[in-house]
């Protein structure tokens, strides 16, 4: 079945791409827009004709192979995995042989283009050998084209929409001129009207065909892209699709050359030819920027729902920064309270009786108890020793007047004197640790040793 349907597609590429091809051919011929024959005006009716002989021959190729395409139908091959490697090259193949099986059915146009342009003429010797060269250079064109117009629907609308108005503007531009009883073969031009009172920029370009040649690629670009892009199609083929006709034409005029002349209808086309194509092309990408069906309204709700998940990711994430600050505060807050208790002398420590105080310590105090002394009031006490070590201390020395002496101080009040109690009362501090009073001691009876042996006992 395979193989049967692949046959079958080529054998109806080639028919219908021969019969476009006779059938575009013998209207020209009817219509005396394509002429060999030497005339007064042969120069231009000879590149008119080269022109159209190119033309013919490509959007023959192109249509036999649409035709081929779309008649195969369910008998086109369709890969299972069309995405695949070779799915995708299964699908190629596909195109280019029914392409080729296309210019195949196309190569009927060069004999008959060949053989009525056997005439000699003064400026060709063999203008049999141009006129057949020029339409397999169609041919090549048009096997390119069909390729990329069997991929997207989109380029094989604007081909067809663009021969139907080519052949359009062909057929009322002879009625005119057989109307008019003029000659035919100068009539038709190819995509389009010879307006002979016209503005002329720089003596080149014949504005309102220009403007006519633009204006038209710019609508068929539209118009054939618009089925395809609200289907979905794909928007590349859609891009593209508005170039394909107005192409087919300038490369027509490229090929043809018409000669530099002073306000030459052909001139004026070659010129404007490809801004056609980039009209085209910009009528096609007005219909993809566009889309699908719906898609302007889905791409609305998918920015409505982009920008409130932002609002609402935003909102979660200031409350977030909100928290964090307060926490911050909090914890710099705590921080600080306990900073003051630590240095507040009289505030109680953290966990103890609300009811503790600290009582203010006088210097000079008498110690009440054991428990007094150990408490936190009385810490410089118990670094110079007990009580009772620091009274002895102060009778010793008062009373030993060799300690005086060895000391260099003065004497000692008598006691009972209120010099003596203010100073006892004044001095908190003994001016030298406890631990030296054992030093003190043998000090002290050496020298009254020493003394004994010098001065005799009272």
């Amino acid at each position: 079945m395979a193989a049967r349907s692949w046959a079958t597609s080529i054998f109806a590429a080639i028919g219908v791409a021969a019969g476009a091809g006779a059938a575009q051919l013998g209207l020209g011929y009817g219509l005396g827009i394509i002429s060999w024959q030497p005339t007064g005006d042969s120069a231009t009716v000879w590149v008119s004709s080269l022109a159209w002989v190119t033309w013919l021959a490509a959007s023959s190729t192109v249509i036999g192979a649409i035709c081929a395409d779309r008649l195969a139908g369910a008998g086109a091959p369709v890969p299972a995995d069309p995405d695949s490697t070779g799915g995708k090259a299964l699908m190629v193949a596909w195109r280019v042989v029914v392409a080729l099986a296309a210019a195949v059915g196309s190569l009927i146009i060069v004999p008959l283009v060949a053989i009525p342009a056997r005439t000699p003429r003064p400026d060709n010797v063999a203008p049999y050998f141009t006129a057949s060269g020029y339409a397999i250079a169609g041919l090549i064109v048009g096997l390119l084209v069909a390729v990329g117009a069997l991929a997207a629907r989109a380029i094989a609308a604007n081909i067809i929409a663009s021969s139907a108005w080519l052949w359009s503007l062909a057929v009322v531009a002879v009625a005119d001129v057989v109307r008019a009883d003029e000659n035919t073969a100068t009539a038709a031009q190819l995509g389009t009207w010879r307006f002979t009172e016209a503005t002329w920029v720089h003596g080149m370009v014949n504005l309102p065909g220009a403007l006519l040649m633009l204006a038209v690629a710019l609508v068929i670009g539209v118009l054939a892209a618009w089925p395809a892009g609200r289907r979905g199609d794909n928007r590349v083929g859609v891009a593209v699709s508005g170039m394909a006709g107005p192409l087919l034409v300038d490369i027509a005029y490229i090929l043809a050359t018409p000669a530099l002349g002073e306000r030459d209808q052909h001139l004026s086309a070659f010129v404007i030819a490809p801004y056609a194509v980039l009209a085209g092309l910009a009528g096609s990408v007005i219909v993809s920027v566009i889309g699908p069906r719906g898609s302007l309204a889905k791409s609305r709700a998918e920015r409505r729902a982009a920008a409130a998940e932002r609002d609402s990711r935003a909102a979660a994430e200031y409350s977030d920064w909100a928290a964090a600050l307060a926490e911050a505060d909090a914890a710099e807050a705590r921080r600080h309270a306990g900073d003051e208790s630590d240095t507040d002398p009289l505030r109680p420590p953290s966990g103890s009786d609300a009811s503790w105080s600290r009582e203010p310590v006088t210097v000079g105090a008498e110690l009440d108890s054991a428990t007094d002394l150990e408490s936190d009031a009385y810490a410089p006490s118990r670094a110079y020793g007990s009580a009772e070590s620091v009274g002895r201390t102060h009778t010793s020395a008062a009373a030993d007047p060799t300690y005086i002496e060895d000391t260099g101080g003065e004497e000692p009040a008598p006691a009972g004197s209120s010099s003596s109690a203010s100073a006892s009362a004044s001095v908190g501090v003994p001016l030298w640790p406890t631990e030296s009073t054992t030093d003190i001691a043998p000090a002290k009876s050496t020298s009254r040793a020493k003394r004994g042996r010098g001065k005799p006992a009272q």
